[in-house]
């Protein structure tokens, strides 16, 4: 653009010079040729005519318009330059805006997935946390289960125990009672009573002591005996020697796991109970024995 605006410049340049100094054409009948002019007289300077006049103010006129047109041009394509630069600057601020809007958009779209994810995030936490007290709330429901049951079969155990103790204690007090109406019916007897009925009185002693001593193998035997746990019975017969030792035992009748049970119990509670009395030994040295749940 810059070559074509000193292009034009030139031209106007070129047509001015030419204007300015083409010489005017002398008139022929002042001299007969341009070497006797200049040797006779000095040339006298043309005058201009009308006709020449109005040419060089024609032309000069055409020159300034053409002036005025290069400058109007000039002007034209200075104008269309910065519509041009202002397009161009205009075109980069809609890019410069067009990529800021996209990088908004993307970072607006990262925003809305990383909330997103969040969400999720916190979700499957939540989920994960009420999992999480659910397995704690059973795991303390099957705990709390397993605990009364405990309590209920330790209490039942207490209780089983206690009654047991309770029969123990009741059985030992009539025993002794009858120990004692037998002493008090002993003292009370005079000595011909006494001595006549000397026998009755002794085998009545006998048969206590044997009562009593039952009563403790009994009562040794069935602590020493684990119960199954079923409902079941069992009739054993003891053989016992001196000193408790136990000679055999075998089963009369019952369950085939109460009889096997009742003899670990026997065996455990060797030696059993007994007496230095001979007489009393004898009624003892064979015992009949039942094992069931009563007896717990």
């Amino acid at each position: 653009m810059t070559f074509a605006i000193l292009l034009h410049v030139g031209l106007v340049v070129l047509l001015l010079w030419n204007f300015a100094f083409k010489p005017e054409k002398q008139d022929k009948k002042f001299v007969d040729s341009p070497v006797k002019a200049r040797l006779v007289t000095a040339p006298e300077t043309p005058k201009k005519n009308a006709t020449s006049l109005k040419k060089q103010q024609q032309r000069q006129k055409e020159l300034e318009d053409a002036k005025k047109r290069l400058e109007q041009k000039k002007l034209e394509e200075k104008k269309l330059e910065e519509e041009k630069q202002a397009e161009q600057k205009q075109q980069e601020l809609d890019k410069q805006k067009a990529e800021q809007e996209k990088k908004l958009a993307e970072q607006k779209k990262l925003e809305q997935q990383k909330e997103e994810q969040q969400k999720i995030d916190q979700q499957r936490k939540a989920e994960a946390e009420k999992k999480r007290l659910a397995e704690e709330a059973e795991k303390k429901r099957k705990a709390d289960i397993e605990r009364k049951k405990k309590e209920a079969e330790a209490k039942k155990k207490a209780e089983a125990e206690r009654k047991r103790k309770e029969a123990e204690r009741k059985k030992r007090e009539e025993a002794e009672r009858k120990r004692k109406e037998l002493e008090t019916l002993e003292a009370s007897l005079d000595d011909e009573l006494f001595e006549a009925d000397k026998g009755a009185v002794r085998q009545t002693q006998i048969m206590s002591e044997v009562s009593k001593i039952q009563r403790a193998i009994r009562a040794k035997i069935i602590r020493n005996w684990d119960m199954p746990n079923f409902e079941g019975l069992c009739v054993m017969r003891i053989s016992m020697g001196p000193g408790g030792i136990v000679l055999n035992s075998e089963s009369v009748e019952g369950d085939f796991e109460y009889c096997e049970s009742a003899k670990v119990a026997i065996n455990r509670a060797a030696p059993l109970p007994s007496s230095d009395d001979p007489e009393v030994m004898a009624e003892l040295k064979n015992l009949r024995m039942t094992f069931d749940p009563s007896q717990k």
